[in-house]
């Protein structure tokens, strides 16, 4: 059984729907089809012999204009550029034949009449490679003339100038003809827009593993598993996960435990146990027994969807390098097609019989495709490696920032400290008319609208309900319980000042300090290893908490680095700008909405899955896995692509430099020519490749040495 989505913009209404469903319905092979109006798809269950073209000549012939989401156009895409490689490969080899043999005929002689044989042998198979494979350039080209030249413009001009003058002097009988360097041109060409199809597909490939949840959702009515589209599964339902299938929405597991696998989220192998209250989110694969699970999010909001749309706004969007190739390439095209021009004419001067192939060759060799292709493909390549490790950029530009950074600012409750704080003591100050119980259930209702980690230490209110609560960033959370004015917070936010740098949370109830909170804070497994890494590799770690003084030293001295405790959002920011103002590239590491200040003022910004929305929405870096090396990874693809971009251009440009006078003063014939241009664009593909191999770091044994990231 196959899944096909189709998107199809017409749809608009039910008569819309059923018509759809009712031509689908008439075709041979499909088992089952899922319209969302809203979305406007169609999720469609059909055997495998059943071709998709086939759905989509049916959706048109009911009157509707279907296409196909960008994963299915990118597999054919990618069968039909092979297709076409594998056509002028083909030719390749049978015209490099004939070509090896004329070139020997010119030194030794050869018989006119073989010549010609060899000549026509020769077009016979160029003609499939022009008409077929080099078509994709011809279509690019003609767009470009009248949309803006591009550098498709000269691989177009070069290929068909080459092919006619080849075809008129191969009619006539006299003069040389070019068909090896026209299908050598063409193949190497094809080979370098494969490579980087395949990097787009694996990066593609990745986000589609994030946006890819099944078509139906199993929903508990009465003890029975109703298969649901998961378009119509409103928020609150409980559904039933089997075995070995993906969680399809976003929710907290209902049954005592359930095992999976996060993988597609984080890029952790290893399977996790969530136990019954536990957030799970869409996605995931069950690989225990089957559980039931009650959602928290419907289709389109589900935490896997929103990371897909993050990351494909980054690959969409152009780091300042990449704008600046495309520049250069843009000014470069023109100045291509004069330079072939000029070469023309200054050898009709000089010598007539040397103008069209001095002109030939400067356009082929001088053809900036693997200047174009220089930064692309690394960022395509790094992008990816980082998504298989758990990491998704937000913004491609923060590469190259990645690459300059030498001081990271971190936030210290759920960033350097787990996700999971305990609630270890509770102590009564004052008496305001509540018991030990009301105290904390009107302590876990405030907490219910606070996004940072330590709210996660309260369990859920059991009778107490707060109204009109509001956010106070840096301090805490206020709001009214029976008509009466409760905050939760720091010391100085519940009226006691003198007492703020002790550890723990306090209730105030009407502007009296009823009780005090003490929280258990434990730092992440890997911390420690991963700021020593980070150290290794030129990075100075402080930690900027709005924490109590003793409990930030205390941790600080754990993982020797600096602090700066009893922080405000307002001064994470100044000190982010001191830094910035002292010639630092500074990385800011956070979670909550008091670091979203210093997090926009970052030069790389990171925050955690677990953030809320707005401090996501701020950032440039998000982090899936609860590693904290995950940061190690980052800072190592970072340079590593900031080195091979360098390496791509310099090669990129130093080879047109050498190339083009050699092949303007006719030292270089049009096959070697095109060998060369070709060779390039290949060779800047394959180095950006090297990305996808930058290992994953893992903290080291206690006896081992950290390894920094690579540079």
């Amino acid at each position: 059984m196959t899944l096909s989505t189709i998107s199809v913009s017409d749809m608009h209404c039910a008569s819309c729907v059923s018509k759809i469903e009712r031509a689908l319905r008439e075709l041979e092979g499909v088992l089952e089809t899922h319209i969302n109006p809203a979305r406007r798809q169609v999720l469609v269950e059909h055997a495998d012999g059943t071709e998709t073209a086939t759905l989509l000549a049916s959706i048109e012939q009911a009157g509707f204009h279907p296409c196909l989401t960008s994963n299915q156009r990118q597999s054919f895409r990618q069968r039909d550029l092979l297709k076409r490689l594998g056509i002028a490969g083909l030719a390749m080899m049978q015209v490099m034949m004939a070509a090896l043999a004329m070139y020997s005929g010119a030194f030794e002689g050869m018989d006119p009449a073989v010549r010609r044989l060899f000549e026509i042998t020769s077009l016979t198979f160029c003609i499939p490679v022009v008409a077929y494979s080099a078509m994709p350039f011809f279509r690019n080209a003609i767009v470009a003339w009248r949309t803006g030249l591009n550098m498709d413009v000269p691989i177009a001009l070069a290929i068909a100038c080459a092919f006619a003058v080849s075809l008129a002097h191969t009619l006539d009988g006299a003069g040389e003809v070019y068909y090896d360097s026209v299908v050598m041109f063409t193949f190497l060409l094809l080979t370098a827009r494969y490579i980087d199809d395949r990097l787009k597909q694996r990066f593609d490939m990745s986000n589609a593993a994030l946006a890819a949840l099944p078509a139906t959702g199993l929903v508990l009515d009465n003890n029975r598993r109703v298969p649901t589209p998961l378009a119509e599964i409103a928020a609150g339902s409980r559904l039933w996960v089997e075995q070995g299938n993906q969680v399809p929405l976003d929710g907290r597991v209902e049954s005592a435990e359930a095992t999976l696998d996060e993988s597609v989220l984080t890029g952790e192998s290893q399977w996790v146990s969530r136990a019954s209250g536990e957030t799970v989110y869409a996605g995931t694969l069950n690989r225990g027994a089957g559980f039931c699970l009650s959602t928290t999010a419907t289709y389109d909001s589900t935490r896997i969807a929103g990371i897909a749309d993050l990351a494909n706004r980054a690959q969409a969007d152009k780091p300042q390098v990449a704008q600046l190739a495309d520049r250069i390439a843009a000014v470069f095209v023109p100045a291509v097609l004069c330079l072939a021009t000029l070469t023309f004419i200054a050898w009709q001067l000089v010598n007539p019989e040397k103008a069209f192939v001095a002109a030939l060759t400067v356009l082929v060799v001088s053809c900036p495709c693997a200047l174009s292709l220089a930064t692309p493909a690394a960022i395509t390549a790094a992008m990816t490696r980082l998504r298989q490790t758990g990491i998704v950029l937000t913004r491609s530009d923060a590469l190259m920032q990645i690459a300059r950074v030498n001081a990271a600012l971190f936030d210290k409750t759920g960033t350097l400290t787990e996700h999971a704080p305990d609630l270890v003591n509770v102590e009564l100050l004052a008496e305001v008319g509540v018991d030990r119980d009301e105290v904390l259930d009107i302590a876990a209702a405030l907490q219910q609208h606070a996004n940072h980690p330590i709210a996660r230490a309260f369990p859920e209110p059991e009778r107490a309900v707060v109204n009109d609560a509001r956010v106070v960033a840096g301090a805490g959370v206020e709001g009214r319980w029976q008509n009466r004015a409760v905050k939760i917070g720091s010391g100085a936010f519940c009226g006691l000042p003198g007492r703020s740098a002790e550890s723990g949370i306090f209730l105030a109830v009407d502007g009296t300090p009823a009780a005090r909170f003490e929280i258990a804070d434990p730092l992440r497994p890997d911390a420690q290893p991963a700021v020593d890494a980070l150290r290794q590799a030129g990075i100075r770690s402080t930690m900027v908490s709005g924490d109590a003084e003793n409990r930030c030293a205390a941790l600080a001295r754990q993982l020797h680095i600096d602090y700066v405790a009893r922080q405000a959002p307002e001064t994470k920011l100044e000190i982010t700008r001191a830094l910035q103002d002292q010639g630092d590239q500074v990385m800011v590491v956070g979670d909550g909405i008091n670091d979203v200040p210093a997090l926009a003022a970052a030069n790389v910004s990171v925050s955690v899955l677990e953030s809320s929305d707005l401090v996501k929405s701020r950032t440039d870096v998000l982090l899936l896995s609860r590693r904290l090396g995950a940061l190690v990874d980052l800072v190592a693809v970072g340079r590593r692509a900031a080195g091979i971009m360098r390496q791509n251009l310099a090669w990129a440009l130093s080879y047109n430099l050498i190339a083009i006078p050699f092949a303007a003063l006719g030292f270089m014939p049009p096959w070697v020519a095109a060998l060369g241009m070709a060779s390039s664009s290949t060779l800047v593909m394959l180095n950006a490749t090297r990305l996808l191999r930058v290992p994953v770091w893992r903290p080291p044994a206690d006896n081992d040495q950290n390894k920094p990231p690579g540079r």
